[in-house]
């Protein structure tokens, strides 16, 4: 989509369509996935990096950091959640023709960054209770808590960027999305080094310098994003009245809470199953946490697909052409299931040397080696989830997305795993969430496939 001038973006005014509604489906997937490949795998390879890095300091910091991944993830879980509801809401307005796009993107960044206020001062008020009821040593504490006061109010200017990029998607700027966050993630791995450990005489702070490194870099990404979004139309001048925002976050919210939730699921299973694995020692979830990095790394090109699938499944949707949202879905899954098999199998020949490379700890490394060995064997139908879920929220069903992921990590995930800790020890915890994945990526593409037909099939019959 060719960028507007600055003075186009009004409340009455709306960006061109993005094209997602005509074309060849399986090109133009990959031509607005590769973008996203390179944001995702620029952010996960700096929290990768961030990840050695923390492991330099020692196990017990490794521990603590890993403690509060499953926390940390439900903040940002609720910054996809309400990306999506963004991308889903812009995306049909774009494809619809609708005018205000701007209007619903100013209103979108107003309600994320009070949310993300709300979010900083409950963390901060639970940190102690929570964490002593995860399982985290007393002598952990006062590492987590040091981490966690520098990192919820910086997640705030994290989760206003991510709304800001997600409306750029929906109208086909993928590109944008790729150059900030990988121009984001060097800031951020160029300056956590010195941070965490010194430099030029200055002590290091340790988890502290870890958290500070991402403020500074969430910080520029919002500017960037800001920046783009006013320079390409797509952010209208001045505040909204009090009805508009309020009929802006109905729909927002419509998509964007269950999207929250089923993206808050994922780390309040991880939480669940952080806790059985405490009952095994420290250091299985240190290594729990390092395997949950590389597995991140492992699974990009999922996690950029199904970025992807919403906007493009919106403006379909709004264009009233569901039958490309059919034909994406097939493409996806022979992908899904193609790449998912490579991957596995290269975590299973490299998992022990990867995991050593994390840690000198022969437990700690044990246990991620282990996870990889296991848990990979699923990441096929893991990204079939993801791509599911994302077209079912730009489909305007997030009902069906919430559904899925409870049925995944709650009714799933957690009882296997408790059952195959009790079994078979921390190995059989991992063997829970793999099964886990198995099993519902098989229902979920069962589930989509189904209820595409009626749709397809009348458009077919209305186009005769």
């Amino acid at each position: 989509m060719p960028d507007m001038h600055p003075a186009a973006a009004t409340a009455q005014t709306t960006p061109s369509r993005a094209g997602m509604t005509t074309g060849p489906v399986g090109p133009m997937l990959v031509r607005l996935t590769l973008p996203m490949v390179f944001a995702v795998l620029s952010t996960i390879g700096y929290s990768v990096a961030e990840t050695w890095f923390i492991a330099r300091l020692g196990p017990e910091a490794l521990s603590a950091v890993s403690f509060t991944f499953p926390v940390t993830m439900v903040v940002i879980s609720l910054a996809i959640g309400l990306g999506a509801g963004t991308s889903a809401v812009v995306a049909r307005a774009l494809g619809a023709g609708e005018a205000g796009a701007g209007a619903l993107v100013v209103d979108a960044l107003l309600l994320t960054a009070a949310l993300g206020l709300a979010a900083a001062l409950i963390g901060e008020a639970v940190v102690g209770p929570l964490f002593r009821a995860l399982g985290a040593p007393d002598a952990l504490l006062p590492l987590i808590a040091g981490y966690l006061r520098i990192w919820f109010p910086a997640a705030t200017l994290f989760m206003v960027s991510m709304v800001g990029l997600s409306a750029a998607r929906a109208a086909g700027d993928a590109r944008f999305q790729g150059i900030a966050m990988a121009g984001a993630a060097l800031l951020n791995l160029a300056v956590a080094a010195p941070a965490i450990f010194g430099v030029g005489g200055m002590p290091g702070l340790g988890l502290r310098g870890a958290a500070l490194a991402n403020a500074l870099a969430w910080g520029a990404l919002l500017a960037a994003t800001l920046w783009r979004l006013r320079s390409s139309g797509l952010l209208s001048d001045g505040l909204p009245s009090p009805s508009r925002f309020m009929a802006s976050t109905w729909r927002i919210l419509h998509v964007g809470l269950p999207a929250a939730g089923t993206n808050t699921i994922i780390p309040v299973s991880a939480v669940i199953v952080t806790g059985i694995l405490a009952t095994y020692g420290t250091k299985a979830v240190a290594g729990f946490g390092v395997a949950g990095r590389i597995e991140s790394l492992s699974m990009v090109a999922f996690f950029a697909l199904s970025a992807v699938m919403n906007p493009f499944a919106g403006q379909n949707a709004g264009a009233g052409r569901l039958d490309r949202v059919r034909e994406a879905m097939r493409a996806t899954f022979v992908f899904c299931l193609g790449f998912g098999a490579v991957v596995a199998g290269g975590l299973w020949l490299a998992g022990p040397w990867i995991a050593s490379r994390f840690s000198a700890d022969p437990e700690v490394a044990a246990a991620t080696a282990a996870y990889l060995a296991v848990v990979p064997v699923s990441y096929g139908l893991a990204g079939i989830i993801a791509v599911v879920n994302s077209a079912f929220n730009g489909l305007n069903r997030p009902g069906a997305a919430v559904l899925i992921s409870v049925a995944r990590t709650m009714l799933v995930n957690v009882p296997v795993a408790w059952m195959g800790g009790r079994l078979f020890g921390a190995t059989g915890v991992f063997l829970g969430v793999c099964v886990a994945n198995v099993l519902v990526g098989i229902g979920a593409a069962w589930w989509i496939w189904r209820a595409t037909v009626p749709e397809v099939r009348g458009a077919e019959a209305a186009a005769g």
